[in-house]
């Protein structure tokens, strides 16, 4: 046992010691970052003054789960504080503390469950004040829905779109998305289609229960029979899909 805790405060020292290290050099004497997160992304073409800003690429029915990273160098430390589009709420993880090269090294969780797709846009902020010094990190959610169809054949069209972000179609979200899709599909390589911020797959109707991603995301999936699925209206050219 004592080895084991020795193993995790070395481990914790190490990342302490990286995240001093990696910090963009500041005056100020707090330093904050996300924790890492494959879902947060890079904004294409960041412009100055949003440096600190992500966003989080989500699917609808997901859960998310953040942390905040600070690092200040004195003492008392002031609380960190979690808002979404500005209104404050309460995680329900208390923050934890470390101590080493003389600093204080704090970390924050915040967690939603279930995302809907009214969220998109919304924006997840984490924040840090103490006196003239503290700062923010934030994070823009991007929504996809998912609409489901029947496409012939057997196969049934999973279409994942933007539920209402009106910004043409960035680099880093869609490599995000693609991977989110072909892990949902529990599929190494698949088809994946992309037309208007569009991205569709086609899977057997046979094959839909055994997609246990998709099936968490979409429980009535489980117990779905074939009839009960839409079938795809393809007579205009924007494909109508019907929305379950």
């Amino acid at each position: 046992m004592l080895a084991m805790f020795r193993l995790k405060q070395f481990l914790m020292d190490i990342q302490i010691f990286l995240f001093v290290m990696l910090a963009m050099p500041s005056v100020m004497a707090e330093q904050m970052d996300w924790g890492d997160n494959p879902d947060l992304v890079e904004e294409a073409d960041t412009i100055e003054g949003r440096e600190n800003y992500k966003i989080m690429v989500v699917i609808e029915g997901e859960n998310i789960d953040l942390e905040c990273q600070v690092l200040s160098t004195s003492e008392p430390v002031s609380d960190i504080t979690w808002k979404i589009d500005g209104k404050e709420v309460k995680p329900e993880e208390k923050p934890t503390l470390s101590y080493a090269y003389g600093e204080v090294f704090m970390q924050s969780y915040f967690k939603m469950s279930s995302i809907s797709r009214d969220r998109d846009g919304s924006t997840v902020s984490c924040n840090y004040a103490r006196g003239q010094y503290g700062g923010s990190v934030r994070a823009v959610l991007a929504v996809f829905k998912m609409e489901i169809c029947q496409a012939g054949d057997g196969k049934v069209r999973i279409t994942f779109m933007e539920a209402g972000r009106k910004s043409p179609r960035e680099t880093y979200v869609e490599d995000r998305i693609k991977a989110k899709i072909s892990k949902i599909m529990n599929q190494g390589k698949i088809k994946i289609m992309t037309e208007n911020k569009e991205y569709s797959v086609a899977v057997p109707y046979r094959k839909l229960a055994k997609k246990k991603h998709l099936i968490d995301l979409q429980p009535w999936l489980s117990q779905a029979k074939k009839d009960d699925i839409a079938v795809c209206d393809n007579n205009k050219n924007n494909v109508q899909r019907h929305n379950l």
